[in-house]
């Protein structure tokens, strides 16, 4: 080969290494952290709640944040998206009068009605804390009625 010949195809061959490193090293969308579809908005509040929640042993019944059992009582992750405050405060004041037949009445989960007002309050921080995105399993379904109305 001649002199230019060799120049050009080390040109060219450095080029086709650059571009080839250039598409191996270009971060993809699929590289970015996705947010966390279930989170908690943590305060100083709710994280006495959570310790609260983890001295009463509520996760031998109830998931929250991957830890937990499954299957006993209902996953907890989303809790503060799907309920509103003023439902979580009257569940945790008196849990039959929100849900029939709830364990919390001292059956086998902890009766709240016996806990004192800073603890459910505790309590209500953490709850409310739990929150969920568009696309989470534990995210707010609209009822079947509201859907077939369409």
């Amino acid at each position: 080969m001649k002199g230019g010949e060799k120049f050009l195809f080390g040109l060219s061959a450095l080029l086709a290494v650059a571009a080839v490193a250039m598409v191996a090293l270009r971060p993809s969308a699929h590289d970015r952290p996705r947010p966390a579809k279930d989170y908690a908005e943590w305060s100083p509040e709710s994280i006495q709640g959570y310790e609260l929640y983890k001295r009463h042993g509520c996760n031998s019944c109830h998931r929250v944040m991957r830890v937990g059992e499954i299957g006993v009582a209902p996953v907890l992750d989303g809790e503060g998206t799907r309920r509103s405050r003023d439902w979580l405060q009257a569940y945790l004041a008196d849990p039959p009068s929100q849900v029939p037949g709830s364990a919390h009445d001292g059956s086998l989960g902890p009766d709240f009605r016996a806990f004192s007002g800073d603890e459910r309050r505790l309590l209500l921080a953490f709850m409310t804390s739990l929150k969920s995105r568009p696309g989470s399993s534990n995210y707010p379904r609209p009822p079947a009625a509201a859907l077939q109305a369409r």
